[in-house]
C-alpha cells in the first residue's frame, strides 16, 4: 500500500468519523436536545472549489494510469466531500445546559458577549473563543435568543 493509499484512508476516516458524530451521537449527549437549527453555509463556494479539485485529482489519476487502489479511494473521497458540500448542513444543538456548535459544547455560563450583525449572523463570545453562527431565518434568531434568555 501506498503513502498517498494511507493518507486518503485516514482522511477519509477522519471525515465519515466526524459525520456519524455530528449525525448521530451529539444529538444524544449533554441530554436532551432543547432546540435544533439547521444553519447557513458561509464557505460554500470554498467547498466546491475544494470538492472540484478532488474531481479533478481522480480523473488526472485514471487518464495516467494510476494505481488501482488509489483511484477507488479518490473515488469515495470525492462522494464523501459532495456529501458535505450539498447534502449536509452544519447544525447548531442547544441542550439543557449548554450547546454545541461544530465539534465543540459550550456552557451558556460560558458566554460573555452576543451580537447580532445586520446580515444575520449570531456572534458568541466566550471566554475561549468567538462563534459565528450563520442562520438561515430570521425565525431561527428568534429561538436561539429565546433558548438564551431561558437558560
Amino acid at each position: 500500500m501506498s503513502f498517498t493509499a494511507v493518507v486518503l484512508i485516514i482522511l477519509m476516516t477522519g471525515m465519515l468519523g466526524y459525520a456519524l458524530y455530528d449525525r448521530f451521537i451529539i444529538p444524544f449527549r449533554k441530554g436532551k436536545n432543547i432546540l435544533s437549527i439547521k444553519l447557513r453555509k458561509h464557505n460554500y463556494t470554498d467547498e466546491i472549489i475544494f470538492a472540484g479539485l478532488i474531481i479533478i485529482l481522480f480523473i488526472s489519476n485514471k487518464v495516467r494510469g494510476g494505481d488501482g487502489l488509489t483511484s477507488i479511494l479518490l473515488f469515495f473521497l470525492t462522494i464523501i466531500f459532495l456529501y458535505y458540500v450539498f447534502i449536509r448542513s452544519p447544525k447548531a444543538y442547544f441542550k439543557q445546559s449548554g450547546f454545541y456548535y461544530g465539534f465543540f459544547y459550550t456552557d451558556y455560563d460560558r458566554v460573555k458577549n452576543m451580537r447580532l450583525s445586520e446580515d444575520g449572523v449570531l456572534v458568541i463570545d466566550t471566554d475561549r473563543r468567538r462563534m459565528l453562527l450563520y442562520a438561515r431565518k430570521i425565525e431561527d434568531l428568534e429561538k436561539i435568543l429565546n433558548v438564551f434568555l431561558e437558560h
